[in-house]
């Protein structure tokens, strides 16, 4: 069953004892629900991914397109999109020194001729919303890639101060639930009201720092470059 947004506020209200959205209403607390998702998603961005296709353009620079948040892995070239899809060769991530020491020309097309099969692929954790091919692409390339994608901000789909309204999925998986709750607990004991404890804001905070962090931890092999490193040992 995919976690919703009214779980979180049920959940928040019981351990606020405002079951009742009177000191914490609920409109602020979708709106730290829907911080605490971009923060888990940009902390960690396999917490919501998907598997799409890209057109490529002619060149070696090419982009995951408006609305993808960073690249995870490019998979296999495709033959025919399909329904059903039809695969080809498999993609290998390289690193960049790799590549550019055995072929140093591998971006001139009079070197090192554009083609429509993708060989291997370099990315950048800086620049996570692009990636190169090798060989460069002639521009009727399309690949299967996964990426990482950022949720849509829940909003209330009728009275604002109806929990009902928020009967929303929030995109992200049930075993985040314990993160998004100590987040949105964090942020109503910062409140500036008499009900505040910087205390227990700063333990919910903890926590849920502990819990994306270690999840960040666990799955830091989720760069492209993690496995071109693994692939090279």
């Amino acid at each position: 069953m995919a976690l919703t947004a009214a779980t979180i506020m049920t959940l928040a209200g019981r351990n606020l004892q405002d079951e009742d959205a009177v000191r914490w209403t609920l409109p602020e607390l979708v709106d730290w629900i829907n911080e605490a998702v971009r923060s888990i998603v940009l902390a960690k961005p396999s917490a919501n991914s998907t598997t799409v296709l890209l057109a490529l353009n002619a060149g070696t620079l090419q982009s995951i397109g408006d609305g993808n948040l960073a690249l995870l892995r490019l998979v296999r070239n495709i033959t025919a999109a399909g329904p059903p899809r039809q695969g080809g060769r498999m993609i290998r991530v390289t690193a960049r020194d790799a590549l550019d020491a055995e072929a140093p020309d591998w971006h001139d097309p009079d070197r090192t001729p554009y083609k429509k099969e993708v060989r291997q692929f370099v990315y950048d954790e800086e620049d996570p919303t692009s990636f190169y091919t090798y060989p460069g692409n002639d521009g009727t390339g399309l690949v299967e890639a996964v990426v990482s994608k950022l949720p849509a901000a829940v909003a209330a789909t009728g009275d604002v101060n109806a929990l009902a309204s928020y009967d929303i999925a929030i995109g992200l998986q049930d075993v985040y639930q314990a993160p998004i709750l100590d987040y949105v607990l964090f942020r109503a004991l910062s409140k500036d009201d008499p009900a505040a404890s910087p205390a227990g804001a700063g333990m919910h905070y903890q926590a849920f720092a502990a819990a994306v962090g270690l999840k960040i931890k666990v799955e830091s092999s989720n760069s492209p470059n993690s496995r071109a490193k693994v692939a090279a040992t």
